[in-house]
């Protein structure tokens, strides 16, 4: 009776866990050591366009990445299967994800025995983070460009200053030579 119990337990303990996978809105995908993707919680499905009933083996997970990440991402992928851990930030292209950026980690899935036999890669929408720092980019340019106008500004300002007082010492300067020939 004792281990009936202990198997339901287990059983509502592992569903507990699949309820928690599928409700999250992060993209949870499992590779198996070939590299192959075996799983995909609902939020990746969501996030990708895959349709419950799509083959989720052939889909290519690294089409949906933009040229200049590909490489990066495939090593990242690659650490996990030697049993590293990465994280990463790449960005989709707009048929492969709903979500323009995306960061996250690919960490190895190891046995009792530590050897890698699948890879969890798990990320999330970068895309608002990647937005703002573009935003605050931009405002730190627009800023370094307002304030090398106001030093040229300034420099103009300072120039015509300094050519009034030249000339003002060189009109007193003839107004004293007049004054001198008329006496």
């Amino acid at each position: 009776m004792q281990e009936m119990d202990q198997k339901i337990k287990d059983s509502e303990e592992l569903e507990g866990y699949k309820q928690l996978v599928e409700t999250t809105p992060l993209c949870i995908k499992v590779f198996d050591a070939a590299g192959k993707l075996i799983f995909i919680n609902k939020g990746g499905r969501k996030e990708h366009s895959i349709k419950d009933t799509d083959d989720i083996s052939k889909w290519d997970w690294v089409g949906t990445v933009k040229k200049e990440y590909q490489q990066a991402a495939m090593e990242a992928f690659k650490k996990g299967l030697q049993g590293k851990t990465s994280h990463i930030t790449f960005e989709h292209t707009p048929e492969g994800s709903d979500h323009q950026w995306c960061e996250g980690l690919i960490s190895p899935i190891k046995d009792a025995n530590g050897k890698v036999k699948s890879v969890l890669f798990y990320s999330l929408d970068a895309s608002a983070k990647k937005t703002a720092e573009a935003e605050l980019a931009q405002k730190a340019k627009d800023l370094q460009n307002r304030n090398e106008e106001l030093e040229n500004m300034n420099k103009l300002m300072v120039d015509r200053e300094l050519k009034m007082v030249d000339l003002k010492g060189k009109i007193k300067e003839l107004e004293e030579k007049r004054n001198a020939s008329n006496n």
